[in-house]
């Protein structure tokens, strides 16, 4: 045993990743790339691929099927036919909501003055989606929704999170994040970012996440995080 030491922690942001974090949706992008996997190399994503691939962009999760490097066009194709049966299938499964307790936290982060962000590996028509399905807006700006835009390095690069922190204008070390894989977890950690918290959402690997250097708890219900001013 073995224990763990932490700077104060001082929440000026919260920052969340969006898919199997805010939105508990891992099944679903699951159940996708299944079917896509299967048509491009006729099996299935294993659990492990599925860990290893949860949080990176569609052109990472696309070439690494194919097995080869791939055209912006063949990107293009493939993430519409992917994403189109994820919203089918989100559809599906409505009523859709925010994860356990996220918009409690969300208030409560409003009335101390606390701006919110996200930083996703989802690409701007999912980010649109998920603005009118979820009234985001009500909580975070759109101009504080970092997503996909082909352009940067996806998760694990810490890109997302340099570039989140520019839009918060906010240093990393006074930034929390909440964050459901590997990827994303190394890719805030990377940015400088010392708070982050996992998330235990159905389908995460959770005995990976919750002991990977630099993650301070646990959450399974958002209630359960206290903000420290």
């Amino acid at each position: 045993m073995y224990a763990r030491w932490y700077r104060l922690r001082t929440d000026k942001a919260l920052i969340f990743d969006f898919n199997g974090t805010l939105f508990w949706d891992t099944e679903y992008h699951r159940q996708a790339w299944g079917a896509i996997s299967l048509r491009l190399r006729n099996k299935p994503l294993t659990d492990e691929e599925s860990y290893h691939l949860n949080g990176r962009t569609n052109a990472e999760t696309i070439t690494y099927l194919l097995g080869r490097p791939t055209s912006r066009e063949e990107v293009i194709r493939i993430s519409g036919e992917k994403e189109e049966l994820y919203k089918d299938i989100c559809l599906g499964n409505r009523p859709l909501s925010l994860a356990p307790g996220a918009i409690t936290l969300f208030k409560r982060a409003k009335l101390a003055g606390i701006p919110l962000a996200i930083a996703t590996s989802a690409g701007e028509d999912n980010i649109r989606r998920y603005e009118a399905w979820f009234s985001l807006s009500k909580y975070v700006p759109s101009s504080l929704i970092i997503y996909d835009n082909g352009k940067r390095k996806g998760k694990p690069a810490p890109d997302i999170y340099q570039d989140t922190c520019k839009a918060l204008g906010l240093r990393p070390e006074a930034c929390t994040v909440f964050e459901d894989t590997k990827a994303g977890i190394l890719s805030a950690s990377r940015a400088g970012i010392e708070s982050i918290y996992a998330v235990g959402s159905p389908g995460a690997d959770i005995q990976t996440t919750q002991a990977m250097e630099g993650v301070h708890g646990l959450l399974t219900d958002f209630s359960e995080f206290s903000l420290e001013q």
